[in-house]
């Protein structure tokens, strides 16, 4: 089955439920950093609940099939769990606080969606859209939509003003500036005047959280708030695109691409100091030392959440410092066309995400984020720092490990 290439107004038939869309941009300006999305919409074109509005703070609806790998720009979908009243599916894509910083989508010059099928990595449909006299900080650029009881593909490539916020609200979810507890979640609500044995009214629910925190320039840096239940468990994602280029000269060992690999070193209070990562093995602890645990070793850069290093915050009294790092064990380093990125997730905190910028093509390493613990509070700051390797690193953070050679 040939690929079928569409422009803005287009539509073509889907011959599988099981899809795989990626939404990619020609263009990586430094400190432009984009977001992509979908709104699940009944007949009314608006979303049912907050639920369906699926982007960075809210990556998944499984029950209807759709899941998002953060980073990535990548969609999965199995359409047919989703319910009958979902009548279409939009695809966005828009410029993170893309008025506040004058920026918008004619920077990428170029936004391409790529559907493929699931299960066999076939090219069903292409749309390409040249981006570069659009005004707009955010695009509605595509649709997936019923009719007659099938799944059909439709080119959009329409321009919205405004950013995520408006387009969201458009859509009808109910979007709260500065809330910190994620959709459809709150306290019980006691009522005094309740019969005795009735259940309360459930809480209202919270409006969706788009709080995130970008750290855009190296040495930038930002607290967690403190809270009196403490952190919790602190995610570290790594997402990244395994295979950016298909030209030759970039990537030499094109069937297997880059496998780029989450690490950290670690030191404690009590001076005792390692490292936790795939490499030789040390995929750590998250309730012994080091309180810091890698839950996998994605070799493939394929996988939907990517690869995670897991910090347990109700330890974190005990930690001094974390370095947080990535590096090209197999491939070219190619930073600058991997377009990596780092997202820290708390319980209750804005996300806070670091791209791997200004990029060292002739480095394997790259020191991203540094975790300090300033009176039981965590700090992050933005490094972005490229090496040649491990004991090149450890020596400009003063860190004191001795290095070997290792395999995975």
């Amino acid at each position: 089955m040939n690929r079928i290439d569409l422009v803005a107004g287009q539509n073509c038939p889907l011959s599988s439920k099981d899809l795989h869309i990626t939404l990619s941009h020609a263009q990586n300006p430094e400190g432009v950093a984009v977001d992509i999305s979908a709104f699940l919409l009944n007949s009314q074109g608006k979303v049912a609940s907050d639920q369906d509005f699926v982007f960075y703070n809210q990556p998944a609806r499984h029950d209807q099939g759709v899941e998002l790998a953060v980073g990535q720009g990548k969609f999965t979908f199995h359409l047919d769990r989703a319910a009958t009243s979902l009548q279409k599916i939009a695809l966005a894509l828009s410029i993170s606080n893309g008025l506040a910083q004058g920026q918008n989508v004619a920077l990428l010059k170029n936004v391409t969606v790529l559907v493929k099928d699931f299960l066999t990595g076939l090219e069903l449909a292409c749309f390409s859209l040249d981006t570069g006299t659009y005004k707009e900080t955010a695009l509605i650029v595509a649709e997936l939509y019923r009719h007659q009881g099938n799944w059909k593909f439709r080119a959009v490539g329409q321009g919205f003003i405004g950013g995520l916020q408006p387009l969201a609200e458009f859509y009808g979810v109910d979007v709260g500036e500065g809330e910190s507890l994620p959709a459809n979640t709150g306290p019980a609500v006691n009522t005094p005047n309740a019969a005795p044995g009735s259940m309360p009214p459930p809480a209202p629910p919270r409006p969706v959280n788009l709080s995130k925190i970008i750290l855009e320039k190296r040495g930038q840096s930002v607290s967690l708030e403190k809270r009196q239940d403490g952190l919790g468990e602190v995610l570290i994602n790594l997402n990244w695109n395994a295979t950016p280029v298909k030209s030759a000269g970039f990537f030499k060992a094109a069937r297997s691409g880059v496998d780029l690999d989450l690490a950290c070193l670690w030191e404690l209070h009590d001076g005792s100091k390692g490292a936790v990562q795939a490499l030789g093995g040390h995929f750590g602890n998250l309730h012994r030392v080091p309180f810091i645990e890698l839950d996998q070793d994605d070799r493939s850069g394929q996988s939907i959440g990517g690869e995670n290093l897991r910090i347990n915050g109700g330890q974190w009294p005990a930690i001094r410092r974390i370095l947080v790092f990535a590096f090209i064990y197999e491939g070219v380093p190619n930073w600058s066309h991997v377009d990596a990125v780092i997202t820290l997730k708390s319980p209750q905190q804005p996300d806070i995400e670091v791209r791997l910028d200004s990029h060292r093509n002739d480095q394997n390493l790259c020191a991203v984020a540094l975790l300090e613990n300033v009176g039981n509070q965590l700090r992050i700051t933005k490094l972005v720092d490229y090496f040649n390797g491990h004991p090149a690193m450890d020596k400009a953070y003063s860190w004191g490990l001795k290095y070997v050679a290792g395999s995975k």
